[in-house]
């Protein structure tokens, strides 16, 4: 029993965050708070999964999108379509139909992340 107090918590009460909602969440969906130096010590390991300088560029590009109007991504045509080319071979191209601004959103956000995740795979993204 003495263990739990000298951890710098309560008997009976989880060890929480305040990333992810580890000890759940109130009645109007706000994350309790964290109990004690251990849980404190866990919500600052949570936070720091972001580390290099690229992954904060894209997170900060990725906001940028959010906010932009859905109307600007009718194009982004998620879809696919098998074409010939003029020596015979098949190949996927996207569809250029216009399609939902939401939708389209989500397909270049997509888009942006697999870039830079190229980029870091190639080595163009150095941090």
């Amino acid at each position: 029993m003495r263990k739990y107090y000298n951890t710098g918590g309560r008997v009976g009460f989880k060890q929480g965050g305040a990333y992810g909602p580890l000890r759940g969440t109130t009645a109007g969906g706000v994350a309790k708070a964290f109990r004690g130096k251990e849980g404190f010590k866990e919500s600052q390991a949570l936070q720091k999964k972001l580390k290099l300088k690229s992954e904060y560029r894209l997170k900060n590009q990725l906001k940028k999108i959010q906010k932009m109007p859905d109307k600007k991504f009718k194009h982004q045509n998620p879809a696919t379509e098998k074409v010939k080319s003029r020596h015979g071979f098949v190949y996927e191209k996207r569809k250029s139909a216009p399609v939902k601004g939401s939708l389209g959103k989500k397909t270049y956000k997509s888009d942006w992340i697999k870039g830079h995740r190229a980029h870091q795979r190639m080595g163009l993204i150095k941090d």
